[in-house]
């Protein structure tokens, strides 16, 4: 899956790919990577206002609430309840999956993730923060002392960079996003019903790779 902590429509992705993966457990061997997408490249390190974007983007009140109203009905389906105001900034998302990364090299990265999103959408916290990530990989069993130090440092920030950029140079304009098998992909957050029957199609008309280890 690619996606950004920062799209309120990843937060739903990723929870419908909850359920489409325990439905998949029966049948297939599943092997799920979270990969990083930046939404907005341009994001300055101290990150911008959340609600002054918001506007600059969507300026028309009926748009944004007609957008609201999709998200609420999109949450509904896969059980999640949040508020889409509830961020007040909007922040460079690179640190953010640096530490997704590191997790998913101990197995944590579904954990971590998951906090990330709440965090950002259910708390309204700035996810940006060294601290607030720090308590994030905390909350998800890793280490503090390891995590501060690396997230002081700059392991993984360029890479981080360039495979979002590459994504975005590739073709993938919208996120969440979806790659089966290394090789058929689709954008949006379906309903999960829908979500689940797109990756069984993609992976009956697909081969997995070859296990690089």
């Amino acid at each position: 899956m690619l996606g950004d902590i920062v799209c309120p429509w990843c937060y739903i992705g990723f929870r419908g790919l909850d359920w489409a993966r325990m439905a998949l457990s029966f049948s297939h061997d599943l092997e799920i990577r979270y990969r990083p997408y930046r939404l907005d490249p341009e994001t300055p390190p101290e990150g911008r206002d959340f609600h002054a974007t918001m506007a600059s983007k969507i300026p028309a009140p009926e748009d944004r609430q007609a957008m609201t109203g999709a998200l609420r009905d999109a949450m509904a389906d896969v059980g999640l309840d949040f508020s889409p105001e509830a961020p007040s900034r909007l922040p460079d998302t690179t640190d953010a999956h640096r530490l997704v990364r590191w997790a998913q090299e101990t197995g944590d990265g579904h954990d971590v993730l998951a906090a990330l999103f709440e965090a950002y959408w259910q708390y309204g916290e700035d996810i940006g923060e060294p601290d607030v990530l720090v308590q994030v990989a905390v909350s998800a069993g890793l280490d503090e002392a390891e995590i501060r130090a690396r997230l002081a440092g700059d392991e993984d920030r360029a890479s981080v960079r360039e495979e979002a950029a590459e994504y975005r140079a590739g073709g993938v304009k919208g996120v969440p996003a979806f790659i089966v098998n290394e090789q058929a992909g689709f954008e949006g957050a379906l309903p999960k019903a829908q979500l689940l029957e797109t990756i069984k199609q993609l992976a009956a008309e697909t081969t997995a790779p070859e296990d690089e280890d």
